[in-house]
Formats: structure tokens, sequence, C-alpha cells
């Protein structure tokens, strides 16, 4: 109310004031760190040893593996509760194009589930959306191959006290049109194949629930890209009366829709785009939701380290560019000289990059650029179904490069070796799991999907390409034994420039 009656160049003003006394009362601060991020508290980031942090070892932790070839003899640590499986059976599942049960030839079940957290007041605590049972289309032949069509499935769910997720709302398919095309002939069989795939859910910094999958490119002479859907709710409107807006979500009707403008958007590669993508996994710079921010920035490749920014967008797609790390800030092979008895075509991103900030969750947390990373899921991928699993951190701030690298693990229940495929985390409050304890309270506007260091982790998965399951551990046993990346020495950054 205080600022109504004022006009911009007034807050502007008082503004400009505003930071420069900050940046002149705090060494090494910069204004554009404040300028960034409207919902940031008055109150300066919480300082945090953010290395001594990445780098800690968790209690019991101390006589595990780090990697293959590493010389230790011992397993990899095993994390979590054990491996909880989510039911949900082909005949509850209802065709969105025509309100009735799916029907007609299937093959498969749910798995490779993507999950959403709600904000609190929400009729579900979580969104899903998974891989469905394919439609086998025997008569219609692409090629000389049978066709099959790949379908996706949106449901609600909520957890118990035990933290084992259930689907609590009539699961339907989302509408995504899709044919066999000719740019696929290279694939061999899979030129028969088609639909999307491969769900990852997130948070926009404009508050809508996205999501980035699999599917077919809209150029005739290369075969399969990444969809980008800014808004779930166009696609599965229980959602949009399911979710209370708060906590940085916003109201269906909040965000103007653009005339003409597709809901499932390609992302396009500038330069470089292959024939296949696919594993493209979102994320938003800065420490905290910038409240407007619609369009994602990319994680293209863990080894070596590559970011994409959005460049242009129109009704049909998001064209992206890639990020030049600087010589000073060039850690792109981190990753591969961690995990160095993988090549690094075998090293992948398997769930979206989300902000973390290194302090427990409270009112003495304090989130900036200085305690807050963006962290992600990789996978090692060994043919035909081993999928190990590690966890990397980046910068917040352009140009987003890798910070740390940790250590493998396994999880509790599931074999390495059995397609235990990760799209998603989620960050888990005990008052998630028991409604009466009250949420804690933030001194800042956070998206559900912010994580905090003393939060519990929960992980969803597909499991051997048949099942959804989800594991709960916490971030502090997922984050711990970082390899912290080395930046080049001022010798190899006159050789690079």
């Amino acid at each position: 109310m205080l600022y109504r009656g004022l006009t911009i160049l007034s807050v502007t003003f008082f503004l400009t004031i505003y930071l420069t006394l900050v940046r002149e009362a705090t060494p090494g601060s910069t204004a554009s760190s404040y300028l960034s991020f409207p919902y940031a508290s008055s109150s300066r980031p919480t300082p945090v040893d953010v290395f001594s942090v990445l780098s800690s070892t968790p209690p019991g932790h101390e006589e595990y593996s780090w990697t293959e070839g590493d010389g230790s003899a011992g397993d990899f640590v095993t994390v979590g509760s054990p491996a909880h499986f989510i039911p949900l059976e082909n005949e509850d599942i209802v065709d969105v194009k025509t309100g009735e049960k799916l029907v007609g030839p299937l093959s498969g079940s749910t798995f490779n589930l993507g999950l959403l957290k709600l904000p609190r007041g929400s009729k579900w605590g979580y969104v899903g959306v998974a891989r469905g049972p394919h439609r086998k289309r025997e008569l219609v032949m692409v090629n000389g191959n049978p066709s099959v069509e790949h379908v996706l499935v949106a449901f609600g769910l909520n957890i118990t006290s035990e933290g084992k997720l259930h689907v609590v709302s009539p699961a339907q398919t989302i509408d995504i049109p899709m044919a066999p095309k000719a740019g696929c002939l290279p694939t061999k069989h899979f030129v028969a194949t088609y639909g999307a795939e491969d769900p990852r859910l997130f948070w926009t910094d404009a508050g809508t629930p996205a999501l980035i999958m699999a599917r077919y490119s809209d150029a005739l002479d290369t075969c399969r890209s990444l969809g980008f859907m800014p808004d779930l709710r166009d696609k599965f409107g229980p959602l949009a009366d399911a979710l209370a807006p708060g906590e940085g979500v916003v109201d269906y009707q909040s965000i103007p829709k653009i005339p003409g403008a597709a809901n499932n958007l390609e992302l396009v590669r500038a330069q470089g785009q292959a024939n296949v993508e696919k594993n493209w996994v979102g994320f938003y710079p800065g420490a905290i939701a910038d409240g407007k921010t619609i369009h994602p920035h990319v994680q293209y490749n863990f080894a070596p380290s590559l970011t994409l920014e959005p460049v242009e967008v129109n009704s049909r797609r998001i064209l992206y560019q890639d990020v030049i790390l600087p010589p000073q800030l060039d850690t792109r092979k981190c990753v591969q000289d961690a995990h160095f008895s993988w090549e690094p075509r075998k090293i992948h991103q398997a769930s979206p990059l989300y902000r973390l900030t290194l302090c427990e969750r409270g009112m003495g947390c304090v989130a900036g650029e200085d305690n807050t990373v963006l962290f992600g899921m990789a996978h090692t991928q060994r043919s035909p179904t081993h999928y190990g699993k590690f966890i990397a951190t980046f910068n917040v701030s352009a140009p987003h490069n890798v910070i740390s690298v940790g250590p493998r693990f396994s999880m509790n229940g599931l074999s390495d070796d059995q397609i235990n495929y990760a799209l998603t985390m989620v960050p888990i409050e005990d008052g998630d799991l028991d409604p009466s304890i009250p949420q804690k309270r933030l001194p800042q506007t956070h998206l559900p999907s912010h994580f905090f260091l003393d939060d519990k982790l929960l992980i969803t998965l597909g499991h051997r390409d048949r099942a959804m399951t989800s594991v709960m551990t916490t971030v502090r046993d997922v984050l711990g034994r970082q390899k912290i990346c080395p930046r080049p020495t001022p010798q190899i950054v006159d050789e690079l420039q």
C-alpha cells in the first residue's frame, strides 16, 4: 500500500539510493543481484561456507566408493527408504478425446513418473505426469513396421505419513497429436514409434506448472526433439481446479494467453541440433524466482557441461543458443573428469535443475546468489539396462558453470542394472507428511520446488519401463562428498584466450 501513490520514477529513485547504500555497506556485492529478484527479502543472504557444505561427508558415508575405477573395493552408498511402487491400472485411465476409458490394443503399463509439488491448500499434494501404455496399431504399417503411439497420462497424488505416493484423481491422457514422419527413417524401426515420452515437470518463475517432454520435431528432415508446455493446466483441466495459488504459484487466469500460440513449443538449438534430441532439462537463473519468466534456460549436456539460453520465442518454438563460458569459469569438463571411467556420451541429465539454498529452511535462512546453487541428478548409462546416479551443482548466476560433482549412489530396493530411470526430485518438509505440523515460515517467497539443506528429498523414477516408483531420502545424503570443480589456472586461461 505504501507504494501505491508513487510513480515508477520515484520508486526507481528510492530503489537506486537503497541499492547504492547496500553496495557500499557490503564489500564485493553488486546491485544486479538485488535488481534481478523482486521477491527478494531486504535482509542480506545468510552467510554459508558453500564449498565446505558441498564437500562434507555425511555420517556413515566414509567407507563407500566414490566412482568406478577409483581404487576403492567398497560399494556405492545406498540412500533412502525402500522404494515404493505406485499402482495405476490401465483400465483406470480415461482417454481425454472420448471421455471414456482408454480402449484398444494396448501394450505395457504406466511408468517414468514426473512429479510436481503443489502449494499447500491445493486439493492434491502433487500432480504427476507419466508415460502410459502404448497404443498398438498393427494394421497401420510404417516402412514395414507396425505403428506404436506413446501416451502421456496425468493425475493427482497425495503422500502418506510414511512418504508413499498414491493416486487420488482419475488419470487421463494428455492430448498431444503426433504421427510418424520421414525424418525418423534413419532410426530404423523407430520410424514407426511416435508420441510424447519422458515427462519432466517443474515450476516456471512466473508460477505456472510446466512440462518438458520428448516429442517429434516440426522439421521434416529431423526426427525427435523436446517440447515445452508452459502451463500443464491447458492440457489437464482438473489441475486448474485442484491447484490453490500461493508460494509464488499463480491462478490459471493470471497468465495472459497469446492468441495463436501453441501450448507445446518445440525447443530448438540454433546451431548443432541433432536428428534425435532428448534429455534436455529446464531451469531458471537466480537464487529465487523473478515472478515473471516463463521460458526456461536448458541444461543441454553434463559432460562436457553446456547450457542453452532462449533467444527467440514464436508461436511454435523457442530458439536457443549456447552459453559460452569465459576462460576463468571454464569448468565444462568437471563432470567427465570426476567420473572418468565413463564416456562423456554415456553421462546425461536425469532431473531438472532446482534451486537449493544451503542453510536450513526457516526465517533464519535468506536465499541469495552466494548461498544458493542449482542442483540436478544425472545418469551414467550402460546398455542395455544400467542407469547409475549422481548429483552435480551449478552456478545460479550466468554463465551457470559447474560448481561441484558428487559421487555415485544407489537407491534402496532398486538395482542400478534394472532401468531405474529418474525424472524429478521434490522437496519434502515434515509438514508434508503430517498436516498437523505447520509449514515453516520463510523470509522470502519461494516456489514449492525450492530446496533447503535440511529437507527430505523425494525422487521419482520409472522402473524397468513398466512401473512408477519413488524413493525418499534427504538432501544431505545425496549432496555429500562433492568434488569442487577446479577453476583454470592463469596459465590455462591465457592459453584459452
